[in-house]
């Protein structure tokens, strides 16, 4: 059973590790040693010893009244360093902050992530209806704008749509065929929308790359309240040219 939630890279050590980082960092709770080697697939025995180097090197922290364990902020540095130094990030900076001073409205980065959007920056809005994904968070890329925007040029849209499909609760937020009937419609249009939070919509644009898949994606998210029809379409037509504008420099790195 193991092998089959472990990759069998020739030393267990190193996989069994980065398995237990990874259930614990995104566990929304601390877990029981036991609960950790039942998802994994592992002998408590082996987990006790991995948990134990890791809460040694300061990546896992143990309850004292629970001993239940968490990852620790350690590895939270450690993403956030990585986040910064993303190539993307640092050159689409000035970008998002010309488009949400133009917009007044949530500005977002993001890139694929498996089959998930990561949030590589953010500008919230000023105004007073607002809405957090945290940079650093990851959410399922067929739900989001700037997720279609991207997986619109991908190869392997439809395997990812299938893969989400199977692992959401509400499997009725995606329907195969009419997914990719829509990233058809995205290639055309160049940009995509989503309303995947009640009351409010986001139009999402791809930052394309020379190998003409996305590197990247921008969205722009505001309530639906404050969207009449004119504002949509300013919303758009800065989004693409921002975007067509960041390809530039991108292409250039």
């Amino acid at each position: 059973m193991m092998s089959e939630l472990v990759p069998n890279t020739g030393d267990g050590a190193v996989p069994r590790a980065f398995a237990v980082l990874e259930l614990l960092a995104l566990s929304n709770e601390p877990l029981r040693l036991s609960a950790i080697a039942l998802r994994l697939g592992m002998q408590k025995s082996t987990v006790h010893r991995v948990l134990a180097t890791l809460v040694l090197l300061g990546y896992v922290e143990q309850e004292e009244e629970s001993s239940c364990y968490r990852a620790s902020l350690r590895l939270w540095e450690l993403g956030t360093g990585l986040v910064a130094q993303h190539p993307v990030k640092r050159a689409a900076a000035g970008f998002l902050q010309q488009l949400h001073q133009a917009t007044h409205e949530t500005v977002s980065l993001t890139v694929l992530s498996g089959d998930d959007v990561l949030y590589l920056d953010k500008i919230v809005s000023p105004r007073p209806i607002r809405f957090t994904s945290r940079v650093g968070s990851r959410v399922p890329a067929p739900l989001t704008a700037g997720g279609k925007a991207m997986l619109a040029y991908e190869p392997g849209a439809r395997a990812i749509a299938r893969r989400t499909r199977q692992r959401i609760q509400d499997k009725r937020r995606i329907e195969i065929e009419s997914l990719m009937s829509e990233l058809d419609q995205v290639r055309e249009a160049g940009f995509a929308t989503s309303s995947f939070r009640p009351g409010v919509e986001s139009f999402g644009a791809p930052i394309m790359a020379q190998d003409g898949r996305a590197a990247a994606a921008i969205s722009v998210s505001a309530p639906t309240s404050r969207l009449s029809a004119s504002k949509r379409e300013a919303i758009v037509e800065q989004l693409l040219a921002t975007c067509a504008d960041l390809a530039e420099r991108v292409g250039a790195l």
